[in-house]
């Protein structure tokens, strides 16, 4: 308020003198009479001029306090992720946007804390945003850092934990998979071994989906305690598994041929290429006799996203 004070005397100073001299009357000038409608309209020119200082001031404040966030966390930039933290309160709504090229992937973040998202456009300068929801659909850039990233092993990206193939070691979910694979050596024993036990353990939850939040970011360890899901969740915790057993598993949203709407699946790293395996569509057959293993024909599924 003192700073606002002071500029606008400052830009005003015949405003400011007009109070001292109010009295005097120049000779040969007849005084006029008092208009109470003039005091009213300067008033209201110091007030709009007070109003949009205040706002300035405040625009020029927050960028300042934005520009001192460290925004993001590169420490892991070389395995092909990147962790970001904005000082939200959990009120607000908040968009990250991770750029290279034309390449665009956009995540929800709700400002709680340190979250980690993949670079997996491959070697070269990414662009990093966080938007702020104003109202609807309608966000305001809050900050753009530019990040370079140089992976030696084009792989590492997916055996790291990200926000939607999210695990720690200590998990359940991934206590049972260094169970399942105990003793096996090649990486094609140990991808069955998780497969099969998805597959038979954790039911299609039909109702979940009609209830599902846009927000929604499956949490591996309550689908595998509550032995059901959706197919967003059947390929989290399949590619968690799998990446914590040092296996390269890509979670895959798009289209199959299987399916009708959008789907997910996984895609994992076998004998030196990639394979297709979708353990939603084989735990919903699995009783079934058009069951047929966990390949699956690649001209089937049209791949939107890779995570």
């Amino acid at each position: 308020m003192i700073l606002t004070k002071a500029y606008i005397t400052d830009f005003h100073p015949i405003m400011a003198n007009l109070s001292k001299c109010r009295g005097a009357k120049p000779k040969g000038l007849k005084r006029k009479p008092w208009q109470p409608g003039r005091r009213k309209e300067r008033f209201s020119l110091k007030k709009i001029i007070a109003l949009f200082t205040m706002g300035f001031l405040f625009i020029v404040f927050s960028l300042n306090a934005i520009a001192d966030i460290n925004l993001l966390d590169t420490s892991n930039s070389g395995n092909g992720v990147v962790g970001i933290e904005y000082p939200g309160d959990g009120s607000g709504r908040y968009k990250v946007v991770i750029a290279k090229g034309a390449e665009k992937y956009y995540y929800d973040y709700m400002g709680l804390k340190k979250e980690y998202f993949p670079l997996q456009c491959g070697n070269g300068e990414y662009e990093i945003s966080i938007l702020e929801n104003l109202y609807g659909t309608t966000y305001r850039l809050i900050k753009t850092e530019r990040l370079n990233v140089n992976v030696a092993e084009e792989n590492i990206v997916y055996l790291q934990p990200i926000q939607n193939v999210y695990w720690e070691n200590n998990m359940s979910a991934i206590v049972k998979a260094a169970e399942l694979t105990e003793g096996l050596e090649l990486a094609s024993d140990k991808v069955k071994a998780v497969y099969n036990y998805i597959v038979e353990n954790i039911d299609y939850d039909f109702e979940k989906l009609k209830t599902l939040d846009k927000l929604y970011v499956p949490d591996i360890d309550a689908v595998y305690n509550s032995g059901k899901g959706i197919c967003y969740d059947y390929a989290s915790l399949f590619a968690s598994m799998l990446r914590s057993q040092g296996i390269p598993a890509k979670l895959v949203k798009g289209y199959s041929d299987n399916i009708d709407g959008y789907h997910a699946w996984n895609e994992v790293f076998i004998d030196g290429e990639w394979v297709i395996i979708d353990t939603t569509y084989a735990a919903v057959l699995r009783d079934k006799p058009e069951f047929n293993g966990f390949e699956k024909n690649n001209s089937a599924y049209k791949a939107a996203r890779v995570y």
